[in-house]
């Protein structure tokens, strides 16, 4: 059986992580409400949002656990606490 890795990159060094959950653009557009692909690249964009863990060909991955704190934090009426 093949174990299933995700690579991070940590410190300028890639890392394998076990059970990690990552969310692109997509999943974020999605948790955001259905915010249009514009408004989700603006919103990464900004300083305050957590940092991507990967930046992919298909483009840049954040821990799930990341975007949800911010969430809570910056659109707390999205949260769905």
């Amino acid at each position: 059986m093949t174990e299933s890795l995700t690579w991070v990159k940590e410190s300028g060094q890639l890392s394998s992580v076990r059970n990690m959950e990552l969310v692109g653009a997509a999943e974020i557009r999605v948790m955001l409400g259905g915010i249009s692909k514009q408004r989700v690249y603006v919103i990464t964009s900004h300083r305050n949002f957590p940092e991507p863990v990967a930046d992919l060909v298909q483009g840049k991955v954040w821990l799930r656990s990341d975007v949800q704190k911010w969430i809570k934090e910056h659109r707390p009426e999205m949260a769905g606490d």
